[in-house]
């Protein structure tokens, strides 16, 4: 009866040490998911904010062109001279943009 009793609360004691290392393992993966959610979400956001500049970048680049033909057409008008040489056209491009910039 004795080593019966001894063998039930050895059996008892190795569940209760299986139950805590169960626990403990069970602990250490959701950290460890947590901690691999955190990385994946910074990635997604790191990539979002960076396409979103290349975005802005590429929409600053088209409106300066717009605004430069614009106004290259605007000043040929009255100026009352054709700028189709592409060097003066450049010229007046640059101009005016360094101008614009300057009124910042």
């Amino acid at each position: 009866l004795k080593s019966y009793q001894d063998q039930l609360s050895d059996a008892r004691g190795e569940a209760q040490k299986l139950r805590e290392e169960a626990r403990a393992q069970g602990a250490a993966i959701i950290e460890e998911m947590r901690a691999k959610a955190q990385e994946e979400a910074n990635r997604i956001t790191a990539a979002a904010r960076a396409s979103i500049e290349a975005e802005r970048q590429q929409a600053v680049t088209s409106l300066m062109q717009e605004v430069g033909t614009i106004a290259t057409n605007l000043a040929s008008k009255i100026v009352g001279e054709a700028l189709d040489d592409q060097v003066r056209q450049s010229r007046v491009v640059d101009r005016f943009l360094a101008d614009l910039e300057g009124s910042k």
